[in-house]
């Protein structure tokens, strides 16, 4: 809970906490609590609602399934896409013959989707309070609050890799 909070309080902090921690154990605490925050507090209360996707899904399911497709999908696919991206990560830092962890990337992609997906529910649901839920909105948003995360990520790489900026960078890019 206290690497958590220094997400946002002490970058820093957070980043030597992160980086402190051998294994995969933040990767997969990190994601389990905001794969739990997605579906219950965003995915639950839609599906809840009877509401359907402005535009249709993009996989085989009907409209009216998707929000309950996504509680007890989303996080499944939120991990597969967690593992996808520090795999990616590393895989392009080998190749580049740099330094790499594979469990460090996990620890921080994690953790990252914990201290960014808690605020970006916040925001959400402050934003369908006040009448601003269209999709656009939201992912101006969620673009806007991603920055943090590609910050705290390219400062834990640099500091615990040797990672570049704009390397640290483009890796953010490669993950998402």
């Amino acid at each position: 809970l206290r690497l958590w909070m220094y997400g946002y309080t002490r970058p820093s902090a957070f980043v030597d906490g992160v980086i402190a921690k051998r294994g995969w154990v933040y990767g997969f605490a990190g994601q389990s609590l905001r794969v739990a925050f997605d579906s219950l507090l965003v995915y639950l209360p839609v599906a809840l609602m009877g509401r359907v996707p402005p535009t249709p899904p993009a996989i085989p399911i009907e409209p009216e399934s998707y929000y309950w497709f996504l509680v007890f999908a989303a996080p499944t696919i939120i991990f597969v896409e967690t593992l996808l991206g520090a795999l990616a990560n590393h895989g392009i830092l080998r190749a580049l013959r740099r330094e790499s962890d594979l469990g460090f990337l996990f620890n921080l992609s994690g953790m990252l989707g914990l201290v960014i997906g808690t605020v970006i529910v916040f925001t959400d649901w402050a934003s369908f309070a006040v009448g601003l839920g269209n999709q656009y909105f939201l992912g101006i948003t969620h673009l806007v609050i991603d920055l943090w995360a590609v910050y705290l990520s390219v400062v834990a790489m640099k500091r615990r890799l040797g990672v570049p900026i704009l390397l640290g960078i483009g890796l953010n890019v490669v993950a998402v």
